[in-house]
């Protein structure tokens, strides 16, 4: 993979906004569907902490893209399962990435119980697999911090 200069910055400062999003994300860990249901607050600010990881995740996926001159897919599940294809993440983490944004669009149009149950699987999971999705993207790019 070759980007230049100027991708490589930009997909490091979004790791860097990932990681910190990220890092945010632990508030949560104890977050249950009564606090959530009840809380607007709680939910705004967990809501867009997942709409933040998902937009940082989709935007170094475009970078990456653009720097192979690899044509833009119309969704962002497929500009990031296009990584998968294309060998940079292993099939299972894009599928996994993907559906993270796909989230984005369905907590705009659920209602909250169902929501919550997505919100749940987020919180319990994407540290973990942001992590892996950022190990992948540095390993690939030469990126290290």
């Amino acid at each position: 993979m070759i980007l230049d200069k100027n991708q490589l910055e930009d997909i490091g400062q979004r790791i860097d906004f990932l990681q910190i999003q990220i890092g945010d994300l632990k508030r949560f860990n104890s977050l249950d569907w009564k606090t959530y249901n009840a809380d607007r607050d709680i939910q705004r600010n967990i809501e867009r902490l997942i709409e933040n990881v998902a937009n940082a995740a989709i935007d170094i996926c475009k970078i990456i893209l653009a720097g192979e001159e690899i044509e833009m897919p119309n969704s962002y599940k497929e500009i990031i399962l296009k990584l998968g294809t294309l060998g940079i993440l292993d099939d299972a983490l894009a599928i996994k990435m993907a559906n993270y944004a796909s989230l984005r669009n369905f907590l705009a149009h659920r209602y909250l119980d169902l929501k919550w149950e997505k919100i749940k699987n987020f919180r319990d999971n994407a540290q973990q697999d942001f992590e892996a999705f950022t190990k992948k993207v540095l390993e690939k790019n030469r990126l290290y911090s």
